[in-house]
């Protein structure tokens, strides 16, 4: 019995897979937004049955070296052989296939550039140790966002793939029940769909109304990048041919629309503007548009069928509109409030600490080359790698002895003959370390309201230290009343004893607060030294009344604090100042721009607020650390 379009899928995970199937060229891959093993597993299975006989599916960790993805020597046949052999990367054996990389939003520099690479050109160039080669890579990439919080999958790979498959509260969908649960007819139906709409596909005819349209929308909602609206025409025509259309149609715009930019939307598209009305009187201001409210999320429309009226050439003269209530539709629960904070700040990209390179601990990284000294340690296999290339050369030529390494002679087994190293050969372990975040809280303890603010400040700890283990961040607390300042608690996770010290914290006495500018300062460059990146958040009043000296006296202890922050500002340490006054005091203002930190008016602080406070300038000197 013949498939029909009446047999796919109407839309969901399964829809997405097909459609990757029919150009996965054009299209890239997908991002499936935390999915359970099972599922990950049923989508790129699906996806590879979908493909032509004998697609590859290859599996690629997060950790993988540049080395594994592109290729290069065959240490084993070339050490057996004598003569250089190569071997082909895990990009290149899965040239018309697919791979999958779970936990993507740890994937290294290296790793992506080859991934954005090799889905840009479809191709992997060797040009190393004495290879020089060229292989076809025609991948599709799933790739699995499963971090935590606010890391994602980088723009750069995120830009190129044109899906983002949305796992959560589709666990009813048959398809992610179990791979033994798939209906095999329907599957084996969607592979024969899917087969002859690759040989449509090229032959699928677009008006340009539709392009612009699809442009247009795209600008309405934000989406800044040019490959968006290219990779919604190619989904567009991948969904006409998919349903046995030589012409594309509004059906398969408003599913290109919602699968491919909904996903990448930063901002609701503005009210469309009301006529003029003619009672209105002249240089009166027009009534404020009603708030937007969308309509609720609804599923991609139902494709007709390939022998409907539907197929006219030309499309409605509100093209434009209706890819906008399709993308509006597709928005997913909750994604609408966070618009405006994707605007202002963009998306976070893996907080889980700074990289940076350590020769002795850390993750893996590679090698490069060097002495394995001063704690450095030998990587032997990539000492043999590349000495390898040069075998038949040194045993022809022998270097002079002054030339060789001691150990670089490794005695002949059996009448082989030795494998000759030299000095330039050998390679050093590299290992990439994740820093954390430091926030040193120094708290205002003067006065009758310090008892108020240090709850305040202890909550805001206490929030901070309950995600500190998965974010590699520390906590430190420091205090400043009467005649200068205490450490009260060093950089720690230790819940409990954060908890301990500041209960035991006794308010009162005048307010040094140079003293604690100083003291911040000081801790905060010893946390840089350990290699924590640190952030200073500073709750006072700003009502200095002591000086460095000792001496009470409002303008000597104002001068001193200024002086103070100057010389904090010269470090260049991120910092916040929190107002915690009634009003907001003038010279806690002129004290936190001395300091260049973001000054903050909270005067009725709360340990919910102050903890997104503190957050967000964490986000915001770890942008301006890569930056």
């Amino acid at each position: 019995m013949a498939s029909t379009p009446a047999d796919l899928p109407r839309g969901g995970p399964a829809l997405t897979a097909l459609l990757l199937a029919v150009d996965a060229r054009g299209l890239g891959g997908a991002i499936l937004d935390h999915p359970l093993h099972e599922q990950a597993r049923a989508f790129s299975t699906l996806v590879q049955r979908a493909l032509p006989d004998g697609a590859p599916l290859r599996r690629v960790p997060s950790s993988v070296t540049p080395d594994r993805l592109y290729g290069g020597v065959d240490l084993a046949a070339t050490l057996s052989t004598g003569r250089l052999v190569s071997e082909r990367g895990v990009l290149a054996a899965a040239d018309g296939g697919v791979i999958v990389v779970p936990m993507a939003e740890r994937l290294s520099i290296a790793a992506r550039t080859a991934l954005c690479e090799v889905l840009d050109h479809a191709e992997v160039q060797v040009a190393r140790d004495g290879i020089g080669e060229q292989h076809a890579a025609r991948i599709c990439a799933i790739v699995m966002d499963e971090s935590i919080q606010d890391e994602s999958v980088h723009d750069a790979v995120r830009d190129r793939l044109a899906f983002v498959v949305r796992m959560r509260g589709s666990a009813a969908d048959a398809l992610f029940d179990d791979l033994n649960a798939l209906d095999e007819r329907a599957v084996a139906s969607w592979e024969r769909l899917a087969r002859d709409a690759r040989h449509r596909l090229m032959s699928v005819s677009v008006d340009e109304s539709w392009i612009s349209a699809l442009c247009e929308t795209a600008d309405a909602f934000g989406i800044d990048s040019v490959r968006a609206p290219l990779m919604a025409l190619r989904c567009a025509r991948a969904h006409a041919a998919l349903h046995g259309r030589l012409i594309l149609v509004e059906a398969d715009a408003e599913v290109a629309a919602a699968l491919v930019l909904a996903p990448r939307a930063t901002r609701l598209p503005p009210p469309p503007e009301e006529p003029a009305n003619e009672n209105d009187q002249p240089g009166e201001p027009p009534p404020s548009p009603p708030e937007h409210t969308p309509p609720p999320p609804a599923p991609p429309p139902e494709p007709p069928d390939a022998d409907s009226d539907d197929d006219a050439p030309t499309p409605p003269s509100s093209s434009t509109d209706v890819l906008r209530e399709a993308v509006t539709s597709a928005l997913p629960p909750g994604m609408l409030a966070q618009l405006l904070e994707k605007v202002n700040g963009g998306t976070m990209q893996g907080r889980v600490g700074a990289e940076k390179q350590n020769m002795v601990r850390g993750r893996p990284r590679g090698a490069r080359s060097g002495l394995p000294r001063g704690g450095s340690r030998l990587h032997l296999l990539e000492t043999l790698r590349a000495a390898a290339p040069w075998q038949r050369v040194r045993l022809t030529h022998p270097a002079p002895a002054a030339a060789l390494s001691a150990p670089s002679a490794m005695p002949s087994v059996k009448g082989r003959p030795r494998v000759n190293i030299r000095r330039e050969d050998f390679r050093i372990r590299r290992f990439i370390e994740k820093t954390g975040t430091t926030v040193l809280f120094v708290v205002d303890a003067s006065g009758s309201s310090a008892l108020h603010r240090l709850s305040e400040a202890k909550g805001a700890v206490e929030m901070l230290l309950a995600e500190s283990y998965a974010r590699r961040d520390r906590v430190s607390l420091i205090a400043f009343r009467g005649q200068g300042t205490e450490l009260l608690l060093p950089p720690t996770r230790a819940l409990a004893r954060a908890k301990k010290v500041l209960a035991a914290l006794p308010g009162g006495g005048g307010t040094p607060l140079a003293h604690a500018i100083d003291a911040a300062l000081e801790q905060a460059l010893a946390a840089k030294r350990a290699g924590s990146a640190p952030l200073v958040v500073l709750l006072t009043d700003g009502r200095a009344n002591i000086a460095r000296d000792g001496a009470p006296g409002r303008p000597g202890a104002e001068r001193d604090a200024l002086m103070a922050s100057a010389r904090f500002a010269q470090q260049g340490i991120p910092a916040m100042f929190v107002d915690t006054s009634a009003r907001g005091e003038p010279v806690a203002r002129r004290v936190a721009e001395a300091m260049r930190a973001r000054y903050v008016l909270l005067p009725a602080a709360n340990a919910k607020a102050l903890g997104g406070l503190v957050r967000t300038a964490m986000h915001m000197a770890d942008g301006a650390d890569r930056a």
